[in-house]
């Protein structure tokens, strides 16, 4: 007989795993995951599998559940409770040093758990060495933080934060825990679950058991890998990244993980087969496969042709885009309410990012001008405002005095950090269906520096919109500010008054004519910090100062870089902060030769 434990939510009663870990004589991991045999009660074309399936999956809600499987079996004779005997298959996991897949072994036997813990006892536990199961839970979570370092160096969109409980799915979704201290023992059991599904779906495809593989993939748009893991990291280190905007980001870059009879990888965990077999109390995918392994190693005839788990995967595909709607609408629905509450008691001022998000959607979907009391808390949080916000009233707000008010303070907001109106132009692309602006990059020189002059066009409907000429000392910030005065340009309103900019007009297009005797000392040729420090030095001159702020689009962090020299100021902007800086001297450096 087995040994194992269960961790759960404190709340949970349908308990479908258990878990053991030892260390093996060779310094490896021995790793059983042991799963309820549900298959053994619930056989193919069964009462009860008829019924699950018609159900795909237990719905949780906030004061309860709906389950897939009748109460007095997913809570009762299925269920893991400790001290009581259980049917379950046993994934039996051998792992050497560097946490590698050795040997997967699979088992139907009898297992009684020994303990019943809930995600938020595991921090108590690993803090007292007197519990009886701190040496368990110890060596669990040893071995889990290995397998979570191992899955974010393989490129696995994993993050979790213990301060504010954030984790995210195996798509690489982020969610907030309710309560922190269950975050450890989270990250526990989907290491221990991901590993077993990870197992199974090798096992299968080496056997060549038809089963159903869980499938993920990445829309065309979707950024190089490494950025989504940075989007993911800016969580830990930039404590006021709004999380809904990271969520939202994820969400219109990813597809929705899908079920199938045929390997197509998953790209939240970066790996070629995966499956869901450790939860088939809870969901149909996992009863499926549960019925394929276990007549595989009985030896008995596989119950589902590869033509029925096709079928059955489009049903559950199905079932889960219906489910999801369903619920879309109906949280859009009591947002709405919630908001139209929020306008009506004047609770406007005080609403965090996600209402004013939601109180902007019901203002513009009434199609009047803003009342007053929205107007003045929209400039108030100006500076910080949720991108998806400015999205929403540039591109979608009616006709009003206030309404247009607003969007030329935003396009003022917008000249500032010019990346904003890329992020505006990838929110449009997504809720009005616009194609992303196209660019003509010319590179130029100012005094004796590289620089880039850009104009951005797009086409919507049968028109087309053209931007001015923009020029800034990098290629990027010379498309960005392209970017803001073609928003401009589409929206009918002035263009905003950008850092270097060059009117679209044969005259202002000319070269400025530099004087570079003015101060033969700065050498122009060498990294501007350098040749900027050099200066000050024979010059006998304070060094300038450097200052970095962190702005932009969550997917696309920027540092802003403020370089104060004497009473001159100047900035640079870019994805590394020694980049930012180096930008931020060299505009300096542009000051101080050409005296403007």
């Amino acid at each position: 007989m087995l040994r194992g434990i269960t961790i759960d939510d404190v709340t949970t009663r349908d308990m479908d795993d258990a878990i053991w870990v030892e260390v093996t004589e060779n310094g490896g991991w021995h790793v059983v995951v042991m799963i309820a045999d549900v298959a053994k009660v619930v056989p193919k074309n069964s009462e009860l599998d008829r019924f699950a399936m018609s159900r795909v999956e237990t719905r949780y809600y906030a004061n309860g559940n709906s389950p897939m499987l009748p109460r007095r079996l997913a809570d009762g004779k299925l269920s893991l409770w400790p001290g009581e005997e259980k049917y379950v298959l046993a994934v039996d996991i051998i792992l050497n040093r560097d946490l590698s897949i050795l040997e997967t072994g699979l088992l139907r036997t009898i297992m009684t758990s020994e303990a019943r813990l809930a995600f938020s006892d595991v921090p108590r536990i690993l803090s007292d060495r007197e519990h009886p199961q701190h040496a368990l839970i110890k060596l669990i979570s040893q071995l889990t933080s290995g397998l979570l370092m191992q899955r974010r160096s393989h490129g696995a969109l994993a993050f979790y934060d213990l301060g504010r409980g954030l984790v995210t799915s195996e798509e690489g979704s982020v969610r907030q825990l309710r309560c922190r201290g269950d975050t450890i023992g989270y990250v526990i059991i989907q290491e221990l679950m991901i590993l077993a599904n990870m197992a199974i779906a090798e096992y299968a495809v080496r056997n060549d058991i038809p089963i159903l593989f869980r499938n993920h993939t990445a829309r065309s748009a979707t950024p190089e890998r490494e950025n989504l893991l940075k989007l993911l990291e800016s969580m830990a280190f930039i404590p006021e990244v709004n999380i809904a905007a990271v969520r939202h980001t994820t969400y219109m870059m990813l597809n929705r993980a899908e079920y199938g009879p045929v390997i197509m990888g998953h790209f939240g965990l970066n790996l070629g087969a995966y499956t869901h077999f450790t939860s088939p109390i809870r969901r149909y995918a996992d009863l499926v496969n549960h019925q394929q392994i276990r007549a595989y190693i009985r030896k008995e005839p596989l119950p589902h042709s590869k033509e029925e788990i096709q079928a059955i995967a489009s049903h559950i595909n199905m079932r889960h885009i219906e489910n999801d709607r369903a619920k879309s609408e109906y949280m859009k629905e009591k947002a709405y309410k919630e908001a139209e509450l929020a306008i009506r008691g004047n609770r406007i001022e005080d609403a965090n990012d996600t209402d004013f998000e939601r109180i902007t959607k019901v203002l513009i979907r009434e199609g009047k001008d803003c009342p007053e009391a929205y107007f003045d808390a929209f400039l108030k949080r100006l500076a910080k405002l949720p991108v998806i916000c400015a999205g929403l009233v540039l591109l979608q707000a009616p006709d009003g005095e206030k309404w247009t008010e607003l969007k030329i303070a935003l396009l003022e907001d917008i000249a500032t950090a010019p990346q904003k109106a890329v992020s505006v132009f990838d929110i449009a692309q997504h809720i009005s269906g616009w194609q992303m602006p196209v660019y003509e990059v010319t590179e130029t020189t100012r005094s004796n520096l590289p620089a880039f002059t850009a104009i951005s066009a797009i086409r919507i409907g049968d028109r087309e919109y053209r931007s001015a000429a923009y020029e800034d000392l990098t290629k990027k910030g010379a498309m960005q500010q392209a970017s803001a005065g073609l928003l401009a340009t589409i929206l009918g309103l002035p263009a905003p008054n950008l850092k270097i900019r060059i009117e679209d007009s044969p005259a202002s297009q000319e070269e400025i004519t530099i004087n570079a005797s003015k101060d033969p000392t700065i050498n122009t040729s060498k990294d501007p910090i350098f040749a900027l420090q050099e200066y000050c030095q024979a010059k006998k001159l304070p060094l300038p100062a450097y200052s970095f702020e962190m702005e932009g689009a969550t997917n696309r962090p920027i540092f802003t870089c403020t370089c104060t020299f004497g009473s001159s100021t100047s900035t640079g902007q870019a994805g590394k902060k020694q980049r930012a800086k180096r930008l931020a001297a060299r505009a300096m450096i542009y000051t101080l030769v050409t005296g403007s």
